[in-house]
């Protein structure tokens, strides 16, 4: 029975099937296949930076598809996007051009979203990518993954570095997602608000904000506290360089160190030994009232160079901001100067060396007869170990040889300074290669030195460049004081150092002019110089003007 009544199924098909051929042809009108619809993207949000950026531009591009719009006047914007596929990176530039702001859009997909894109949404960008937001967004394509779980790490990440850093997030639950209502001061707005606020307050940019996070986003939550503590920590009116918060102060002489409470709004440093207040002598210039009348000398980076009277009784430190870094976030190749009352014969005044992750030191350059006379020194060696109570030993043996401090500027470059327990001082610059300076470029500075007779006198100077030699990475400079020059060649005798030979300048005249050759290293608007030779010692110290 079952076969018949399906064989009987089969033919009552065909023949409805031959009905309906028939019919067309009988009319003569082909059939018209039914088309798609297509799926369309859309995506909106706001572009503020706590006040709406009215009629900003906006870009968009997806893994595919892309499209541009323009904010209205509160901010607001939506695109659509034919066949439109998440994940997606976003720009917003200002109406004036001086603004421009990025953003992502999580996910696979074709699920509407939103995504602001503000201030928190560019360092959102530098948390997850590690990079500049714009470099970012610029090396998007169609295979570059944005996963939701990656962007809700980062932003919790992100949220407890800022909080941690004195920003009141509260208000903010979701940066590219959440409601926001631009110039209403309320909410995710107020947020922002206060993020800029701080960011004036401290004396800095979003840019350089930003740059702090994407060097620290994988350097460990230490690290990216205490950097962008540092980068928004309120600053002096008259100096973006004297932060308000805790200096590591280091005594070049003495091989000690301790910490000070500068109020930089105030203008007072507080000590174990009381209350001082800080008299302005120019940009930069303080004098203490501490007794000693104490002068700080301030760089752009925050470094302070301290100075107590000259000659044999004069003393010079270095005080740095106190930070909490992570002892992995310190690995990298480092050039090396140091100064202390005995000459090391075993290393010299200069050098270069390295650190791993862990903290170990590794291979290093010694140049104890000089430059031009650097050996490599694969020795075993010490190892940098926390210490409870600030920076790090460095032990080796089973014994500290060193106290070492750290401080990590917002570009993510580090600066070691060690003191030996008979009073050498030792500086370590992350490695950086120096970009040759334009001709013309103007630097005004202090300059002081240490030898064996004490602390110079401060003096002032500038210097102009007027030659550059790119293919020898020289530079020729011209000092005011005298109108003699020097040349200096770059990256030598390692990478970010720079070198001067002995008599290598020339008066106002181009005739002879005696000068000490030196190797620099240069960090944060400090430029640190000793001798290249070890039967002449010194320290010379420059702080740039800001």
């Amino acid at each position: 029975m079952k076969r018949p009544f399906a064989k009987a199924a089969t033919l009552s098909a065909l023949a409805a099937a031959a009905v309906l051929t028939a019919c067309g042809s009988d009319t003569g009108t082909p059939v018209t296949p039914v088309t798609p619809t297509p799926s369309a993207l859309k995506v909106t949000g706001t572009a503020a930076v706590g006040a709406p950026m009215a009629n900003a531009a906006i870009q968009v591009t997806c893994a595919a598809g892309s499209a541009t719009a323009t904010a209205n006047a509160n901010g607001v914007y939506t695109v659509s996007i034919t066949d439109g596929t998440l994940p997606c990176v976003l720009t917003a530039t200002s109406a004036d051009l001086l603004t421009a702001l990025h953003s992502i859009a999580a996910g696979t997909g074709t699920a509407d979203t939103t995504s602001n894109i503000t201030p928190l949404s560019e360092l959102l960008v530098a948390q997850l990518s590690g990079t500049d937001p714009k470099t970012f967004v610029d090396g998007f394509t169609a295979t570059t993954a944005i996963s939701a779980a990656d962007v809700t790490t980062a932003q919790t990440s992100l949220l407890l570095t800022l909080t941690a850093a004195g920003i009141d997030t509260t208000n903010v639950s979701d940066i590219v997602g959440g409601a926001l209502s631009a110039g209403s001061g309320t909410g995710y707005d107020g947020v922002l608000d206060h993020l800029g606020s701080a960011i004036s307050a401290a004396g800095t940019t979003l840019a350089e904000l930003t740059t702090a996070v994407s060097t620290t986003s994988a350097s460990g939550g230490d690290t990216s506290s205490a950097t962008l503590g540092t980068v928004l920590a309120p600053a002096a009116s008259d100096c973006a360089g004297l932060k308000s918060g805790t200096l590591r102060v280091l005594d070049f002489a003495g091989g000690e160190n301790f910490l000070i409470q500068i109020d930089a709004v105030a203008l007072t440093a507080k000590s174990a030994d009381g209350t001082y207040s800080l008299t302005r002598n120019a940009t930069c210039d303080y004098t203490i009232n501490d007794g000693s009348a104490t002068r700080a000398l301030v760089s752009r980076s925050g470094l302070v160079v301290l100075l107590t009277g000259t000659g044999a009784d004069g003393a010079a430190g270095l005080a740095i901001p106190e930070q909490k870094l992570d002892v992995a976030a310190l690995a990298g190749q480092y050039t090396r100067v140091q100064y202390g009352p005995e000459f090391d014969s075993s290393v010299g005044d200069f050098g270069d060396t390295e650190f791993s992750a862990s903290g170990q030191n590794g291979v290093s350059n010694n140049c104890p007869q000089g430059h031009g006379h650097c050996v490599v020194d694969s020795s075993s060696k010490g190892a940098l170990v926390a210490n409870a109570e600030g920076g790090f030993d460095y032990m080796e043996g089973g014994v500290s040889q060193d106290r070492v401090f750290a401080f990590r500027n917002s570009t993510g470059r580090n600066l070691l300074v060690a003191q030996a327990p008979d009073g050498t001082v030792t500086l370590l610059a992350a490695k950086e290669t120096a970009a040759l300076p334009e001709v013309g470029r103007v630097s005004a500075y202090w300059q002081f030195q240490i030898n064996n007779s004490g602390l110079g006198a401060v003096t002032e100077d500038s210097n102009t460049v007027t030659a550059v030699d790119t293919s020898a990475g020289k530079v020729t400079r011209q000092f005011a004081s005298d109108s003699h020059t020097d040349t200096l060649s770059y990256n030598a005798p390692f990478t970010g150092m720079r070198y001067r030979e002995a008599n290598g300048c020339a008066s106002s005249t181009g005739g002879a002019y005696t000068c000490s050759g030196n190797v620099q290293m240069v960090y944060g608007g400090v430029v640190v110089s000793v001798s290249s030779a070890p039967t002449k010692r010194f320290m010379s110290v420059s702080v740039i003007k800001q």
